[in-house]
């Protein structure tokens, strides 16, 4: 059986059993709670093709006013410290600014090294069609959408599950 890879685990917040069998964990960030078991970036997979069944990819974006999507116009958010931590402070950049083309990289490589791709987005920033049209080396096999209510209004998040063309 060919494991599932975490693109971005983050600290594991979707995972109830912190430590899964048959789940490879990647993230590029160095100070997690949680260490990946692979620090790597997602437009560039250390992994051979075919590799894994399924690819888990929720890419940063809005949470609670703060802004992956959404940086200074040099692509730079400044940290800050909330309850002690540090929160911010990562190069992503803007759709029209390179968010984009670093999408398009990823899934080009989600598609190398699997079949099936489950994709998260939330639409506090832009819309879910939009985002989806830079999967173009995939097809939607199932959507699934959750209402939140976040502090500056409603949003929607998505799970999404699509296949190789």
């Amino acid at each position: 059986m060919k494991p599932i890879l975490d693109a971005t685990a983050g600290n594991r917040a979707m995972w109830p059993n912190k430590k899964p069998p048959f789940v490879v964990f990647m993230d590029r960030e160095k100070n997690l709670y949680i260490s990946p078991d692979i620090f790597g970036d997602w437009r560039y997979l250390p992994f051979r093709d075919n590799s894994f069944s399924c690819v888990l990819y929720d890419p940063p974006h809005a949470r609670f006013g703060y802004s992956s999507v959404h940086t200074d116009p040099k692509g730079w958010n400044e940290p800050r410290i909330e309850n002690g931590r540090k929160i911010g402070g990562t190069y992503w950049g803007t759709l029209e600014t390179g968010w984009a083309g670093v999408f398009y990289k990823a899934q080009k490589e989600f598609n190398r090294v699997s079949e099936r791709l489950c994709f998260k987005w939330n639409t506090s920033q832009y819309s879910l069609e939009r985002v989806l049209n830079l999967f173009d080396s995939w097809v939607v096999a199932m959507a699934k959408e959750y209402n939140t209510n976040m502090r500056r209004g409603k949003s929607e998040t998505h799970w999404v599950t699509m296949v190789r063309k």
